[in-house]
């Protein structure tokens, strides 16, 4: 069942860190914390910040009891791993509550976990903030602490494919599936008309006319924008059965927009 009312839920980074996690938390009162920390399998170490994640979690738990936290391991060092599991959570929570309000504090973490948290934000359209303060320590404690001050992250807008293109696409990705390098542009227009992604405004009573009618849409309403205006497929040259590929483009930005739709 979906709620109406408004969610809050905060995405955090664990670091050396204390208050810079903390403190917004606990004067915001969210629903939800989502608490990634460092995979370890993916620094070949143990976890260094393992300490302050579990004194943060404890100290949140304190001062909110009814808080619901969900800790998950991240590759720190993956930018499109960050984005996708940002992603989920998005895709997740706005599924159950499309009303809810999501922030993400940029302040701890990594640089790549920074970097990738404001692209996410800009394809959700969430909010980020940065906290810092006056003092800071490198002995061994919390690197921040004293009065935090916030700092928003308002990002430029960020042009994105039209939902229906990133539909395509992932029914491009699909259909390539088993380790295909290309698919047939008029397989492409049958499953396409199956799953009612192309569908024409008139049908024409002869068949020949029609299929020119549809090979048309297709063009302008997908695969010219695709490939000319995004590059993110590349169609072949050949008269007859022209042969559809996947651009290095294509596969990034699916990599990307994985939990977008």
């Amino acid at each position: 069942m979906k709620v109406i009312f408004e969610t809050q839920i905060h995405i955090v980074f664990n670091a050396d860190e204390g208050e810079r996690i903390t403190f917004p938390i606990i004067i915001s009162k969210p629903n939800k914390l989502y608490y990634f920390k460092a995979d370890p399998s993916k620094l070949n170490a143990a976890d260094m910040y393992e300490s302050f994640y579990r004194k943060n979690s404890e100290v949140l738990k304190k001062e909110i009891p009814t808080l619901e936290i969900t800790t998950n391991l991240i590759d720190y060092t993956d930018y499109f791993q960050i984005i996708q599991e940002i992603s989920k959570v998005i895709s997740n929570e706005r599924e159950q509550n499309p009303n809810c309000k999501i922030y993400i504090n940029i302040s701890a973490g990594s640089k790549l976990t920074a970097i990738a948290s404001i692209e996410a934000a800009r394809i959700w359209d969430l909010e980020t903030y940065y906290l810092y303060s006056q003092e800071i320590s490198f002995g061994g404690g919390p690197k921040h602490s004293g009065k935090m001050e916030f700092l928003p992250i308002k990002g430029f807008p960020i042009q994105k494919p039209r939902e229906d293109l990133i539909k395509v696409l992932k029914v491009i990705e699909k259909m390539m599936a088993g380790g295909k390098k290309f698919i047939y542009k008029k397989y492409l227009l049958n499953v396409l008309k199956d799953e009612g992604l192309l569908q024409l405004i008139t049908e024409n009573p002869d068949l020949k006319k029609n299929k020119s009618s549809e090979y048309m849409a297709l063009n302008q309403r997908y695969l010219n924008p695709l490939e000319k205006a995004w590059k993110f497929i590349k169609i072949s040259d050949d008269k007859r059965n022209k042969k559809i590929f996947l651009t290095d483009e294509g596969k990034e930005i699916l990599k990307i927009f994985k939990y977008y739709i």
